[in-house]
């Protein structure tokens, strides 16, 4: 039988005297952090943060720590919600370079915000490898500049469904590994002093935190996505594909040299693609 850990991270205001007996109104409390995890386990791992590649909208763009796919939202629009599958890779330690802090990760993940703005709403999957030589998997999610939350019971080959909805007042952060039935759903305010803007949703690989030459592109080989779907605030569903509310743009990773580490496939339907591991540092 699996165990379902329920954790509740509540702000509790107290007062050192009454309030007056004429007051009318009181400031709304702030939305409760909540995280219920089923079949995973808390782990505290040091994963790098998220390095944000502040990118400017285009068909196709570079960066040196992200691969894949982005909606971008138009002037004026926002975006509540995104979702993809994926399997989990399986990386090569063997044929990975660890960075000078003796890392080499891969990730994959969906989320709102990032691409150009200074939050993240973000759950996936990572992959890494130290020097031990053996690879190791973790299930997270992070509500960057928050440091990222981990949890340890996915497997290489696990199918894997993500999803992160805004409601207006908070994230609802979503993981299903649908090869175990374990889960992760956390609902999460915008983290305190950021605001978080909506204006993009992505389904990323990644090479984590500030990327070369700290952190090298673990060898995944090629992580394979289907089901990628967006919705807009105002209730227009769509796909990763460009509409009247969102551009699309091709995320191809690349080293300071251009060298490419990771591409992207053509995006089918909107709603599936693969990024194949090219290269190291």
């Amino acid at each position: 039988m699996r165990t379902v850990i329920t954790i509740t991270a509540a702000v509790l205001a107290a007062s050192a005297f009454s309030a007056p007996a004429l007051a009318q109104t009181a400031t709304p409390a702030s939305p409760v952090p909540t995280v219920k995890v089923h079949g995973l386990h808390l782990v505290k791992v040091n994963l790098p943060r998220t390095h944000l590649p502040h990118l400017t909208p285009n068909a196709v763009v570079s960066s040196k720590n992200w691969s894949g796919y982005a909606a971008v939202a138009k002037s004026g629009v926002r975006l509540r919600y995104v979702a993809a599958d994926f399997t989990v890779p399986s990386v090569s330690c063997a044929n990975s370079t660890l960075g000078s802090s003796g890392l080499a990760y891969a990730s994959n993940w969906a989320g709102i915000d990032g691409f150009s703005s200074s939050t993240v709403e973000q759950t996936g999957v990572d992959s890494f490898c130290d020097t031990s030589g053996t690879a190791q998997y973790d299930a997270w999610y992070e509500m960057f500049p928050l440091d990222p939350v981990a949890f340890s019971g996915v497997s290489p080959g696990d199918a894997i469904a993500v999803s992160v909805y805004y409601n207006g007042s908070v994230y609802s952060l979503t993981l299903n590994d649908l090869t175990t039935g374990s889960q992760i759903q956390t609902s999460q305010p915008c983290p305190h002093g950021s605001t978080c803007r909506d204006s993009s949703a992505e389904v990323i690989t990644e090479d984590l935190g500030s990327a070369e030459p700290t952190v090298d592109l673990a060898d995944f080989g090629m992580a394979n996505v289907t089901g990628a779907a967006v919705t807009s605030v105002s209730g227009t569903h769509g796909t990763l594909a460009a509409n009247s509310l969102w551009t699309s743009t091709e995320i191809v990773m690349k080293d300071s040299s251009k060298k490419t580490m990771a591409q992207p496939s053509s995006l089918y339907g909107g709603q599936a693609f693969n990024v194949r591991w090219m290269a190291a540092q």
